[in-house]
């Protein structure tokens, strides 16, 4: 992904917090430049347009995934530890930035935009692959049972994850994702370890 300016990150920044409190028909030029403090013909310097703005958040966050999902991961444990390592990872960057939630898993408010839908299925196959395979691991050095489907084990992952987030969303963030992240992890270990 190409490298962002600090003032592309800063628009990107807005919109997620516009897209997260009035959804992404307020996502206009107009409340952008507002929420800034700049003129519009500001931010198409930057963008050429909205569906831009739009597509390059999407990128942004396809890309940190795949840091995520890198990174975080400690050598020599199990499958099922490091399947936790990640999603504790997810979770530590909800907390960091909760305005991502409402964007990164509400995929209907993009799907009157082909390209956009498209980008977000993109990122979901993507997760899932990753976690299968993880799963795959955990399967191979006996810390996830072998009697479960790893496609499915990881749609039930990262279903749970996205419920779990969702409720802490419309909660107004009231409760501590990370206790209750931790509190589903061990749920999630005692269904799938073996």
């Amino acid at each position: 992904m190409q490298e962002l300016s600090s003032r592309q990150l800063q628009i990107i920044d807005a919109s997620i917090h516009i897209i997260s409190k009035g959804g992404i028909q307020d996502l206009t030029m107009k409340n952008l430049s507002r929420a800034l403090g700049i003129s519009e013909p500001a931010i198409y310097r930057h963008f050429e347009n909205k569906q831009r703005i739009l597509i390059t958040m999407l990128e942004s966050f396809k890309h940190q995934n795949k840091l995520i999902n890198r990174s975080n991961i400690t050598e020599g444990v199990t499958g099922l530890q490091r399947i936790k390592e990640i999603i504790t990872g997810v979770f530590q960057k909800f907390i960091k930035n909760p305005a991502i939630s409402a964007v990164i898993f509400s995929e209907e408010i993009f799907q009157n935009e082909s390209e956009l839908a498209g980008m977000i299925r993109d990122i979901m196959n993507t997760n899932i692959g990753f976690f299968k395979k993880l799963i795959q691991v955990g399967q191979g050095d006996k810390s996830i049972r072998s009697d479960l489907d790893s496609e499915e084990l990881s749609i039930i992952v990262m279903g749970s994850v996205r419920h779990l987030v969702t409720i802490w969303r419309s909660s107004e963030f009231s409760f501590d994702l990370l206790d209750s992240g931790k509190r589903l992890l061990k749920s999630l270990e005692v269904m799938m370890g073996t």
